[in-house]
């Protein structure tokens, strides 16, 4: 029996739940891990390496079970000739062993991400995220009140807890450089992230879902939490990104069009002013959240990697997702206090870098038009969901600005899935009662929004 997802009530079996779970932790701990180091042999890279195969079988075969024929049609024509380009870049790569396993693990990527477009519902699939970041969420919030609770009780001698049993569970999982679980869980741009998609699903679900509110609210709290620690101000300035977007979406929502692009472009011009005087203060705005005016070291990181891409300004170096260590030209290429950067901090220098500015041309003609999808999506349909992928989106596209993920792993996942899906016709969408979303909201009673 074959699976489809052509209308949102479509069964899909719980085994392929199961295995969208196993993906979805697969690709949050892929990455944690190359965010550090790149395919060792290590005990926690051998238990991924598991976990990411019976992920990738399952994956392939519910793909092939389902309508894979329609998710190849949907495809954009940009989206293959990136994936082709990729792997067509071991030609002139100066690392080809290195961009062929690189390859191969985008591929994993992308045959995820065609599983879930083509086996899951848009409410499926956001099942799936929801229930996952939460817990991701109270797993890292949990593991950091344990290590609170614990260097009490050590410092106080309660219960035969010491120093030695405190640091020998913090240094669990402890990474080369030196650093441990804690020290990735909270306290980077990492779960700031995740975060921000957290509290931006949790609010989403508030509006959607009519049971089970108290989870919701308990997860949009600890989401805020999660942000705060973090202390990342790239996540401060993705959050009004997504904020600003969220508005315009609602107030444009079924105003004729002259109206919808007046807001569009005082929303622009809004957000265009806000960027100069953000740039122009930058110190200023900077040492208010707490981070040097360069962006940590990010400039001088900027500026070389741009001296290395205008060395292959045209076809770029080599695919290779994460730069591999010990590899050239990454090898030493920016070393600041004694500490090496694997990485460009910068998605879209990062892919200029890679893969040149065919690449580069490429990959913003993807995100330009699965914007412009995801946001016609969210507009000129009437149900709360389908603002989902919009401001998912515009997370990712807004993290990529200091960030390298967004070609690989779990950022490349969602692109991809937002990419095709939201060519999905109408009829495999909620029912769209044409009322916009905050008349809807409005008028919704009271008595259903607290009922369990």
């Amino acid at each position: 029996m074959s699976i489809t997802s052509k209308s949102v009530s479509g069964q899909v079996p719980k085994s392929a739940f199961a295995i969208g779970y196993l993906t979805l932790v697969v690709l949050v701990f892929g990455d944690a891990l190359f965010a550090q180091e790149y395919l060792y042999l290590t005990p926690s890279w051998l238990a991924w390496y598991g976990a990411a195969a019976i992920a990738l079988a399952g994956s392939a075969y519910f793909f092939f079970k389902a309508d894979w024929r329609r998710v190849f049609r949907q495809i954009p024509i940009e989206l293959s000739l990136l994936i082709a380009l990729m792997l067509g870049s071991v030609l002139w790569s100066n690392y080809p062993s290195q961009t062929i396993s690189s390859f191969l693990i985008q591929a994993g990527v992308v045959m995820a991400a065609l599983f879930f477009i083509a086996v899951f519902s848009w409410r499926q699939i956001f099942n799936l995220f929801a229930n996952t970041i939460r817990g991701i969420i109270f797993a890292a919030l949990g593991y950091e009140l344990l290590l609170s609770i614990l260097s009490l009780m050590a410092q106080a001698s309660v219960l035969g807890v010491d120093e030695n049993l405190f640091q020998s569970i913090r240094n669990i999982g402890q990474v080369p450089d030196g650093r441990t679980i804690d020290d990735l869980l909270l306290r980077n741009s990492f779960m700031g992230s995740w975060a921000l998609m957290g509290l931006i699903t949790f609010l989403i679900e508030f509006a959607i879902e009519k049971r089970h509110k108290y989870l919701t609210v308990v997860s949009i709290l600890l989401a805020i939490v999660t942000i705060v620690l973090s202390g990342s101000a790239g996540i401060v300035f993705a959050t009004v990104a997504v904020g600003l977007a969220g508005l315009v979406s609602l107030l444009a929502e079924g105003k004729d069009r002259d109206t919808r692009h007046r807001y569009y472009r005082i929303a622009w011009a809004i957000s265009g002013t806000a960027g100069f005087v953000v740039l122009i203060f930058r110190r200023v705005v900077f040492e208010f959240l707490g981070k040097s005016p360069d962006m940590t070291h990010r400039t001088y990181i900027w500026k070389s990697v741009f001296n290395l891409v205008s060395e292959r300004p045209v076809e770029g170096w080599g695919f290779t997702g994460v730069w591999v260590p010990g590899v050239e030209p990454f090898s030493g290429l920016i070393v600041i206090n004694g500490i090496e950067y694997f990485q460009a901090h910068n998605s879209y220098l990062e892919i200029a870098l890679q893969l040149g500015a065919v690449g580069l041309v490429l990959f913003l003609i993807l995100l330009t038009r699965t914007f412009i999808k995801t946001w016609r999506l969210g507009v000129h349909h009437s149900h709360v969901l389908y603002l989902w992928p919009l401001l998912l989106f515009v997370t990712q596209l807004i993290r990529g600005i200091t960030e390298s993920r967004l070609l690989v792993q779990s950022a490349m996942f969602m692109v991809i899935i937002f990419a095709i899906k939201s060519y999905d016709p109408e009829e495999m969408l909620e029912k769209n009662s044409k009322k916009p979303k905050l008349e809807a909201m409005r008028k919704r009673p009271m008595t259903k929004m607290k009922r369990r």
